[in-house]
């Protein structure tokens, strides 16, 4: 779950850095991210096959539990930004220190935001269809990914399908 969360907000920064070789406006980089989303709501809805009454008590609970892995991934970037590259080298051995305890601290809050979908996600839904999440979760950032490696330089179209 760790790398899920990992994946995939390195998945949406990459859409839009690698995706484009100039850099992309802000305007830009919200439609990217908006498109993106759209895409997987799409996909996960046709993974999931929710029921309107399972889909009326799940995205809600989805949509939240995504809105804090992504506040929480941002705290963990922010942390690590302040030790990156030249800022690491000027601080000294203690500040160092606080800087890499802060991100690890970080990084331990955002792993524990996805250890706590799981409970959230049975709540509303039988587990055949938690476990049916977990997977498209994946294969989604999967077929993004496949897609920024064989179309570098362009905005990622939609996401191939599997050969099933």
């Amino acid at each position: 779950m760790k790398r899920m969360i990992a994946v995939a907000a390195c998945l949406l920064m990459a859409v839009t850095v690698l995706a484009q070789p100039q850099k992309p406006s802000e305007e830009q980089r919200k439609k990217d991210f908006e498109r993106i989303k759209a895409e997987k709501i799409a996909f996960i809805t046709t993974e999931l096959d929710l029921s309107p009454e399972e889909a009326e008590v799940f995205w809600p609970v989805y949509n939240q539990c995504w809105k804090e892995a992504r506040e929480s991934h941002k705290k963990m970037m922010d942390a690590f930004d302040a030790f990156r590259g030249k800022k690491g080298e000027s601080l000294s051995e203690k500040e160092l220190e606080a800087k890499l305890d802060e991100y690890i601290a970080a990084a331990r809050a955002s792993n524990l935001v996805m250890t706590d979908w799981y409970p959230k996600f049975r709540k509303v839904l039988p587990v055949h269809k938690v476990a049916k999440l977990y997977q498209a979760e994946e294969a989604f950032q999967m077929r993004m990914l496949d897609n920024i490696r064989k179309h570098p330089g362009k905005p990622s179209g939609p996401a191939p399908k599997d050969k099933k």
